[in-house]
């Protein structure tokens, strides 16, 4: 059942993601892999400090999680395009 506090928490949380998200692709251009790689250890020692404070709701370190999960998604597929992008460079110089 939607209540009114489940969606406000859905809305807090998609805010929060949306916010976060946007820092990532506004503020270095020039690496994402190390502001996506810095912000996913940051979430990490976060969570970690929110798993030992007693009485924390679950939907807190459920959405945290999910954050991370995409954090790391992201790292992975910046760290993938910078891959390609040397690989075609090294490959154009060759010729």
């Amino acid at each position: 059942m939607l209540t009114w506090q489940t969606f406000l928490r859905m809305a807090v949380v998609v805010v929060f993601y949306a916010v976060a998200f946007w820092r990532i692709a506004k503020s270095n251009r020039g690496n994402m892999v190390i502001e996506c790689g810095s912000m996913a250890i940051m979430v990490v020692i976060v969570m970690r400090v929110l798993i030992e404070i007693p009485n924390v709701p679950g939907w807190v370190l459920g959405s945290i999680g999910v954050l991370l999960f995409l954090l790391c998604v992201l790292t992975i597929g910046f760290l993938l395009q910078q891959g390609y992008r040397a690989t075609r460079r090294r490959l154009k110089k060759s010729d």
